[in-house]
C-alpha cells in the first residue's frame, strides 16, 4: 500500500510546523507538493482564507484536516460548517487526542466524581513576549485577516473539550472579561465565567502566561481531578501521561483516513456551538467594558 500524500495548504499557522512533523514520522504518510496529486490536504493558512482553501480542496474531493476556529464569525462558521457535517473536513482540536484527558473523559463517564460541581480550565503560552506572532504568524493579530485574540485562539480548545467531555451537557455564558496589550488590536488574554449543564465553569487563554500550559480542575460531590499537562490526578493517585501535543491530531487525522483511529472529531453541532458559545462570550465582555 502507498503512502498517503498529503498537501499542506498555506504555512502561516503556528502550528505549520508539528503538522509537518506529524507527516514526516507517518510511516504511511508523505508531504506531497501538488494538490492534484494529493490524497489529503492540511489548512495551516490564515483563518480568513479557509474558504478559499476549503473550496479548493472539495473541487479535488480531498478529505482536509482544518486549523481552528473554522472561521472567525458565526454566520461564516455555519456556511463552512457544511464541509463537516459532510465529512469532508474535521477541525484540529488536537487536545481530545491527549491521553491524560481522553482518562478524564472515561472517569467522568464512570461517575467517579459524583456529581460535577464546578470546573477551572487554563489553556496559555508566553506567544506575545517571545514574539511568536511575528513573521508568518503575525496575521494572527490582525482581525481582517480572522484574528480572534487569545481567549478565542485558546478558549475554543477549551469549548470544545468541554463539549466533548460531557456531550450532553449545555454550556451558557455568564460572563467574561478580556485583557489588552497597548499597540495590539487583540485582546491577549480573558476569561469567562460559564454554566457546564448545573456546574459552574471558568474558561481562561493567554498569550502572555509563563509558562503556560494547560491547567483543568473539576470537583465533584465525591471527588476532585486535575490535570497539568499530562500530569493527572485523581482519588491521591498520580498518572503520568504524555503532555498534549497540536501534531497528535495530524497523526489521528491520518490514521482515520486509514480506518484505524479511535479519535473522535468534533461534529458540525460541536463547532457551530464553539462559534456561539465565543461569540456570546464576547458580547458578555463588551457589556462588562461599558
Amino acid at each position: 500500500m502507498r503512502p498517503l500524500r498529503v498537501a499542506v495548504l498555506g504555512d502561516e499557522h503556528v502550528h505549520t510546523a508539528d503538522h509537518l512533523a506529524a507527516i514526516a514520522a507517518c510511516a504511511d504518510a508523505e508531504l506531497c507538493h501538488a494538490i492534484d496529486e494529493a490524497d489529503a490536504a492540511v489548512i495551516c493558512s490564515p483563518t480568513g482564507r479557509h474558504r478559499e482553501w476549503l473550496r479548493i480542496a472539495a473541487a479535488s474531493c480531498l478529505p482536509v484536516l482544518v486549523e481552528k476556529p473554522l472561521a472567525a464569525t458565526v454566520a461564516e462558521t455555519a456556511l463552512l460548517a457544511a464541509s463537516v457535517r459532510s465529512g469532508a473536513a474535521v477541525t484540529a482540536m488536537f487536545l481530545r487526542c491527549a491521553p491524560a484527558l481522553q482518562r478524564v473523559r472515561s472517569l467522568l463517564a464512570e461517575g467517579v466524581l459524583g456529581e460535577i460541581v464546578s470546573a477551572e480550565l487554563r489553556f496559555g503560552h508566553p506567544g506575545l513576549p517571545e514574539r511568536m506572532f511575528e513573521g508568518p504568524a503575525s496575521w494572527m493579530l490582525d482581525p481582517v485577516q480572522g484574528a480572534t485574540g487569545a481567549l478565542g485562539d485558546l478558549g475554543i480548545h477549551l469549548i470544545d473539550l468541554l463539549l466533548w467531555l460531557r456531550p450532553a451537557e449545555p454550556i451558557s455564558v455568564h460572563g467574561a472579561h478580556l485583557r489588552r496589550h497597548p499597540g495590539v488590536a487583540v485582546e491577549v488574554g480573558g476569561a469567562a465565567l460559564c454554566g457546564w449543564g448545573a456546574a459552574s465553569v471558568t474558561i481562561e487563554g493567554s498569550w502572555t502566561s509563563r509558562p503556560g500550559g494547560l491547567r483543568l480542575r473539576i470537583d465533584g460531590t465525591l471527588d476532585t481531578l486535575a490535570v497539568h499537562d499530562g500530569r493527572l490526578t485523581v482519588g491521591g493517585a498520580v498518572e503520568r501521561h504524555d503532555p498534549q501535543s497540536a501534531g497528535a491530531v495530524t497523526l489521528a487525522f491520518l490514521a482515520g483516513l486509514r480506518g484505524r483511529t479511535t479519535w473522535q472529531a468534533p461534529t458540525a453541532a460541536d463547532v457551530l456551538t464553539c462559534a456561539a458559545v465565543l461569540d456570546r462570550i464576547s458580547a458578555a465582555a463588551q457589556r462588562a467594558a461599558m
